[in-house]
């Protein structure tokens, strides 16, 4: 009876090395994917990735809902920054050279307002 029960504890701990020997390695984290190229050389599309964006784009349009018929909240100029909450599927719109139904959605003013991704970067 302490023979098997010795063996037994032998062979837990050769398994339990075993298996810590076959264990696969950690995978390595995927690559950040590249921003999309759009509209004008060098600008790129805003995915909101980062949680702000900047306009690009001249009397960009800022709306209450992802569509030219929401109202007008404010117009972005070069270089406007804004917080943003992801991006959502609107009316398909052509702006800054592309033609696209996905909109950022940003805060201003305590309140969401939705323009063209293709007019942002994320900053």
């Amino acid at each position: 009876m302490k023979v098997a029960k010795s063996v037994g504890i032998a062979l837990a701990a050769l398994f339990g090395s075993v298996m810590f020997l076959a264990a696969p390695a950690a995978a390595a984290p995927a690559p950040a994917p590249a921003a999309a190229a759009v509209g004008e050389v060098g600008a790129q599309a805003s995915f909101c990735a980062t949680g702000r964006v900047e306009s690009w784009a001249t009397n960009l349009p800022i709306r209450a809902a992802a569509s030219t018929a929401g109202a007008l909240i404010t117009t972005a100029q070069p270089g406007y920054q804004y917080n943003c909450d992801g991006t959502v599927t609107g009316q398909s719109v052509t702006a800054c050279g592309v033609t696209s139904n996905v909109w950022v959605r940003i805060v201003f003013s305590g309140q969401w307002g939705y323009t063209y991704m293709a007019c942002l970067n994320d900053v």
